[in-house]
């Protein structure tokens, strides 16, 4: 999943990367796209927040999650650790 990045950043990557699969799905969710670009936009903790409450009760076994940092390991390790301390 994508770490804290700028949704500039992860459209700028995202093209660049030749993501033409994920594009056309986007255009196909106009709702997701729309709250994509709202101000508040993407944010990993609550899409993380949403998987925990969701896998609880499954019988999914997942162990980790890769997360990209986009060359911004000091902003991806400072999201992780408030994370952890939130949680204690």
């Amino acid at each position: 999943m994508p770490g804290p990045v700028s949704r500039q950043k992860l459209m700028r990557i995202s093209a660049s990367l030749g993501l033409g699969q994920s594009a056309s799905f986007l255009k196909k969710q106009q709702n997701m796209l729309w709250k994509f670009f709202s101000p508040s936009g993407y944010k990993p903790t609550k899409l993380l927040r949403g998987l925990v409450q969701n896998l609880a009760g499954s019988e999914a076994n997942i162990a980790y999650l890769h997360i990209f940092t986009f060359n911004d390991l000091a902003a991806a390790e400072q999201w992780r650790q408030e994370l952890i301390a939130q949680t204690r």
